[in-house]
């Protein structure tokens, strides 16, 4: 199932709901109900959010960047794992911009 994202303040965002879920876990939501889930983050709360989101992913491209200096001896054509930083990007963009613009940004709506 797919979530969008939707503030007046930047493009719709779609993203898997598993992967959702997770990022608004680290913001203090949550998909709720699984059957059709809505939600808000209020212009109120987009700063806080967007800081949670942005520590979230800056300690996963450090974990990830120490892997990545484990696995130096990879063969070629092994799969490259995507990160939480890299799944957020859109996200965060999108906060930043409603953090500016003083917009909510809602989802299942």
């Amino acid at each position: 199932m797919l979530v969008t994202f939707k503030s007046k303040a930047a493009a719709d965002v779609p993203m898997y709901a598993e992967h959702a879920k997770l990022l608004l876990a680290i913001v203090g939501k949550s998909l709720e109900p699984e059957s059709a889930p809505r939600g808000i983050i209020t212009a109120g709360d987009v700063p806080a959010a967007l800081a949670k989101l942005k520590s979230a992913a800056d300690a996963s491209r450090r974990t990830q960047k120490d892997h990545a200096n484990d696995q130096c001896d990879e063969e070629p054509g092994q799969a490259i794992s995507v990160g939480l930083a890299q799944r957020a990007f859109p996200l965060i963009e999108m906060l930043e911009r409603a953090a500016k613009d003083q917009r909510d940004i809602v989802w299942g709506v």
